[in-house]
């Protein structure tokens, strides 16, 4: 069977997961370096993207045209769009693209995730004793930094959470007629503003502008150290989650074969 593909944006996401897998074995393929995990027979590969939509795109099209997959899953941390706690899953229905200037749309780039796998994913994290928010994720060209900006999304697009990469993902995954996937855990909260502008850590020559906001304010220190805290329990989640569901999988692969 061909390996089901994980992506994930940054190494702290991919580290959660690979807890989960003891995802070990490296290799490259189209020149992107992938992490292997096994499972009784089934195989999964650990893929980072990096930050945003044309990063993700770009390393799912490369990944997805040199090896058949089974399955696109994207994961990570997410923002919750509705009342929510820290550590929640975010189980995609479907997702969307907002556009650049902060308004959304379920228009004609908004792609279904697969029903079937998303049954699995909520059984999973039922056994696990795991609170999922299920519904339709909308991805961001940019960090939404601001609580207002989070509320706008929501009313634009009716989402439940928010990330950057899914609907990208589902873009590739869907040119390769591949079933897509998303679950992610809860990091940030509709109604908290984070710590600073992330986007400048974004931009080529923003690491010295984004140090020079944490330096110069100590509010934006407290606040980081709180998110850490939040990333550090949604990490947590997600690594439990894995577990559960790659158990679940090969028993699963097992009883089919």
């Amino acid at each position: 069977m061909n390996p089901i593909a994980i992506f994930a944006a940054t190494r702290w996401e991919l580290q959660a997961v690979r807890r989960a897998l003891a995802a070990d074995r490296v290799a490259t393929i189209a020149g992107v370096r992938y992490h292997i995990g096994q499972q009784s027979n089934r195989t999964y590969w650990l893929i980072q993207t990096g930050v945003g939509p044309a990063a993700a795109g770009s390393v799912a099209g490369r990944v997805l045209k040199a090896q058949p997959m089974s399955l696109v899953m994207s994961t990570g941390f997410a923002c919750a769009l509705v009342p929510a706690q820290v550590g929640d899953l975010i189980v995609g229905t479907a997702v969307c693209s907002a556009q650049s200037e902060g308004a959304g749309t379920m228009g004609a780039d908004s792609v279904l995730c697969d029903e079937a796998v998303r049954a699995d994913i909520l059984i999973v994290a039922q056994h696990a004793g795991l609170v999922a928010r299920v519904g339709t994720v909308v991805s961001s060209e940019t960090v939404a930094w601001q609580a207002e900006e989070k509320r706008r999304l929501r009313r634009a697009t009716e989402a439940i959470g928010l990330d950057m990469e899914s609907a990208a993902l589902a873009a590739a995954a869907q040119e390769y007629g591949l079933p897509m996937a998303i679950v992610r855990t809860v990091s940030d909260l509709v109604d908290e503003d984070l710590p600073l502008d992330f986007n400048l850590f974004l931009r080529p020559t923003g690491w010295a502008k984004g140090m020079q906001t944490v330096i110069s304010s100590p509010s934006s220190m407290a606040g980081l150290n709180r998110l850490r805290k939040q990333s550090r329990v949604a990490a947590n989640r997600l690594t439990e989650w894995f577990q559960c569901y790659v158990k679940a999988d090969s028993e699963s692969f097992r009883s089919s074969g």
